[in-house]
């Protein structure tokens, strides 16, 4: 089976090992699903190898180094600007919106210690909460103004 070999794109001086394997993508990332391999490649590397070979793991327990590691400087602007479009979303004094807030900033904060968004029922938790909460604020924005409308026509 032929190697496959990945591309980078980087910002700076792109900086190789003795196998030619670049070291710093940067901008890109090492591409998805690629923390594991990094992490027992940096474990075969230490010189305490039973114990690094034992701490060998998919999730490195914060969003943004997963992130980041996978997709780069690209996928972490994207994922802040998801975190930052849903809390724009939010803002407002009615209880949907005051939901849907908290399942952001949760999240938010939740992320500085896993990968909420990488794992099963966290990820689902958050896509079910922003969707829900963010679809009853939604309509009842659309809706209020379209009971104005009604309430003008009614007294015309």
């Amino acid at each position: 089976m032929p190697e496959l070999k990945i591309h980078y794109r980087t910002i700076g001086t792109l900086a190789r090992d003795s196998s030619g394997v670049a070291r710093n993508a940067i901008l890109i990332g090492h591409g998805t699903g690629s923390i594991e391999p990094l992490f027992e490649q940096a474990a075969r590397s230490t010189t305490d190898k039973t114990r690094a070979a034992a701490d060998v793991t998919r999730n490195p327990h914060n969003q943004t180094l997963n992130v980041v590691v996978q997709w780069g400087l690209l996928g972490v602007a994207i994922l802040y600007a998801l975190w930052f479009a849903h809390w724009r979303l939010f803002r407002g004094d009615d209880l949907a919106g005051w939901i849907g807030l908290m399942v952001v900033i949760q999240n938010i904060i939740g992320s500085l210690f896993n990968s909420h968004l990488f794992d099963f029922t966290e990820g689902w938790i958050y896509v079910f909460g922003v969707g829900i909460a963010g679809g009853m604020v939604m309509r009842a924005r659309r809706g209020s103004g379209a009971q104005r409308d009604l309430r003008r026509l009614a007294t015309a």
